[in-house]
């Protein structure tokens, strides 16, 4: 999982980058488009800005400058992201490591351990119902990783917006538009790196969650196993440790670049 965090620093470092030389052709691409006269932009950058960089005007395509500003950004990370991320029926996030994760009851309950194999059973119950709620906590926690990117983008972004949407009278488009241009131009330094490093936060966070709930729900569940009659269940101990070592791991990575 420490690889993991590495490799999306890495491919984002790079994103942060592409957008520092890119934004201004992204920019222009948004504010002076060529199909649109300047008379009817004006009404539609205005609804532009009202409505925190997103409008979907009547005729014609979405416009969402925060999406096109976080472009390179997101462009950088989809394919390590559908790596870390697969769809259903392939080997499971973050390389398979939590499908792959086992206590090994199964191979305990082959070898001479009749005696423990109610307690055997029950782990491995507890094992797979652990994976599955796990798994529901990714599938719904990818989406608000991914969109991290956009989402600290539109933050940053909403001061010029707000100034924008004041602005009337004569060259309101004009300046308008100067109003968004000179907020990027300032804050591209800071603004892409933000959305780089809270989205390696948000990444590193899930990470620590999941080890966390692997080690202290096996834990809990192999307690709850020993109260019951019978033998003690084989030492499962290496398994939890290697666990604690990944979850100290990770707590010690850094998330900001140096």
């Amino acid at each position: 999982m420490k690889e993991t965090v590495m490799a999306f620093k890495k491919c984002l470092s790079e994103g942060v980058e592409k957008s520092k030389s890119s934004f201004e052709e992204v920019l222009k691409s948004v504010l002076y488009p060529k199909t649109i006269k300047g008379g009817a932009f004006h009404k539609i950058l205005k609804c532009v800005v009202e409505k925190g960089g997103i409008h979907k005007p009547k005729k014609g395509k979405l416009i969402n400058i925060n999406m096109k500003l976080s472009s390179c950004l997101t462009d950088s990370i989809d394919e390590e992201f559908k790596k870390t991320f697969p769809n259903e029926g392939n080997s499971g996030p973050f390389n398979g490591v939590i499908n792959v994760f086992s206590l090994g009851t199964e191979k305990l309950m082959k070898k001479e351990c009749e005696n423990v194999k109610l307690q055997l059973t029950f782990l491995k119950t507890e094992e797979e119902k652990m994976k599955t709620k796990l798994n529901k906590l990714i599938r719904e926690r990818k989406k608000t990783i991914y969109s991290s990117l956009t989402t600290t983008i539109e933050e940053k972004m909403k001061p010029c917006y707000d100034r924008a949407k004041e602005i009337k009278g004569e060259g309101t488009l004009r300046n308008m538009r100067e109003t968004i241009e000179i907020h990027v131009h300032g804050s591209k330094d800071v603004m892409f790196a933000q959305a780089k490093n809270n989205m390696v936060k948000k990444l590193k966070d899930l990470m620590l969650e999941i080890l966390e709930k692997l080690c202290n729900t096996m834990q809990e569940s192999i307690e709850l196993s020993l109260k019951t009659d019978g033998d003690s269940i084989p030492d499962v101990s290496d398994e939890l440790k290697f666990v604690n070592k990944y979850y100290n791991d990770l707590k010690r990575t850094d998330i900001v670049p140096r």
